[in-house]
């Protein structure tokens, strides 16, 4: 396990990190990796590092087991950082970890590429110190933690939705109403063409108020 390091650097107190930050590295290279050890150690947070040197590497540790943060080398032998991403987005277990890019100097387009694939902050391989880093991790996570949050928020009121759904289909008058709502705003869809509303299976009901986002008003009147 790597230990605290003595540094002042500090996470921001308005934010909760955890105590022991359980971390993977992927860079197929022994320098770097040994670097990016070394500032890690120094960044004033409890960080566990695991190395790998691969894409096939990577894929079984996130099997075996659940980290909170895992920081792409973006240049590797085989596949790029982003294909490593794409894996990481694909695995149950690990797929909210805080999520770092690492690129080279001047990779603009690569760095945005990974922002919009899932990676919550990025790198530059060159330019990094131990306050760099220490600054990437905490965003990293943090930004990770909001997402998981919203994510779940959402959740809770889309199966609120389908509540309500289900009881309104108990009631002629509002079944009616709701099945107006619904073919204005998905009048394209083959399911609400072809069939009553309460003709569609659960699964059916789950794809439709999954199209909806938090920020719609359901109203029944």
């Amino acid at each position: 396990m790597l230990q605290s390091g003595s540094t002042e650097l500090q996470p921001s107190p308005h934010v909760s990190m955890p105590g022991d930050i359980r971390a993977l590295l992927l860079d197929d290279s022994n320098f770097d990796r040994a670097r990016i050890r070394r500032l890690s150690q120094r960044t004033g947070l409890s960080i566990q590092l695991d190395e790998v040197d691969s894409i096939d590497a990577m894929d079984q540790a996130v099997i075996n087991e659940n980290y909170d943060l895992i920081l792409i080398d973006y240049r590797l032998p085989v596949g790029d950082g982003l294909v490593a991403l794409d894996h990481i987005l694909q695995n149950d277990q690990n797929r909210d970890a805080g999520k770092i890019m690492i690129t080279g100097n001047g990779a603009v387009d690569t760095a945005v590429q990974a922002m919009r694939g899932g990676c919550h902050d990025y790198l530059r391989k060159d330019d990094m110190d131990e306050e760099m880093l220490h600054c990437a991790i905490v965003n990293a996570l943090t930004v990770a933690r909001e997402r998981r949050a919203q994510t779940a928020n959402l959740q809770e009121q889309q199966g609120l939705i389908k509540d309500a759904l289900l009881n309104a289909m108990n009631d002629q008058e509002l079944r009616k109403n709701v099945v107006t709502m619904f073919k204005q705003e998905f009048d394209s869809m083959t399911a609400l063409r072809k069939a009553r509303l309460t003709d569609l299976s659960p699964a059916e009901i789950d794809a439709l108020i999954s199209g909806f986002s938090e920020e719609d008003d359901f109203i029944f009147h």
